[in-house]
């Protein structure tokens, strides 16, 4: 470290996917314990991912935070069907409680009331919020995303910088270190990116035949 600052690396994923989940996990565990984090935040629909990141952690003070989708909502048209997420599987909301994973759920305040008018184009202040994020990629808005939630639910104080995971659809590619902060005051001092652990290089994949997109959809069959 010098005067000026130091040099951390981002890792760039090739595409986007599910494929990148042990990768982002890693990496994402690697920088919390290089920075001296105790939170990790993770966006999981289905708890897999969530899942996994418990099981490869190894500090168990590292405390995990998974935030969903409200019960009984879903993805509609997926190439496996119609996606049910907010983890609605019993068991794996028993594996993730059994590992000391906070579960947040809620809805996304970015897509909420107004989500009828997002979904046809009109350009409400939220949209454009949206599309910003997605200049960065799917994964990176919605770790920004997940971090406030948690902090709405009262799983991590505002102020604190904390590590967030996401991906895009499923899966984890996007991992970052960001001071959290309350929904109510996005528009104020609200979150920070503090650095980009990884990213895909290409944040763009097509909807829904997925080109550009790469992973196993098989363990999410399940949920369909």
């Amino acid at each position: 470290m010098t005067e000026l600052g130091e040099a951390r690396s981002t890792f760039y994923f090739e595409s986007c996917g599910e494929i990148n989940t042990k990768k982002t996990i890693e990496l994402a565990i690697e920088r919390a314990k290089l920075l001296g984090i105790k939170r990790m935040i993770v966006a999981s629909e289905t708890g897999l991912s969530a899942l996994k990141l418990a099981e490869i952690r190894t500090d168990t003070d590292v405390r995990i935070i998974t935030v969903t989708s409200p019960r009984g909502t879903k993805v509609e048209g997926t190439p496996i069907g119609d996606l049910r997420i907010g983890i609605e599987d019993e068991s794996i909301r028993s594996k993730l409680l059994k590992e000391e994973v906070d579960i947040v759920q809620g809805t996304d305040p970015f897509f909420s009331i107004d989500a009828p008018l997002q979904e046809r184009g009109f350009p409400t202040t939220t949209f454009i919020i949206r599309r910003v994020f997605s200049l960065f990629g799917s994964g990176i808005g919605v770790g920004i995303l997940a971090a406030m939630m948690a902090t709405d639910a009262g799983s991590v104080p505002a102020g604190e910088d904390v590590v967030s995971l996401a991906g895009d659809w499923i899966g984890l590619s996007s991992a970052i270190v960001v001071e959290t902060a309350n929904t109510r005051d996005f528009l104020k001092q609200g979150p920070a990116i503090k650095e980009i652990i990884c990213k895909p290089r290409n944040p763009r994949y097509n909807w829904p035949d997925l080109v550009g997109w790469n992973g196993d959809l098989s363990p999410y069959e399940k949920f369909c």
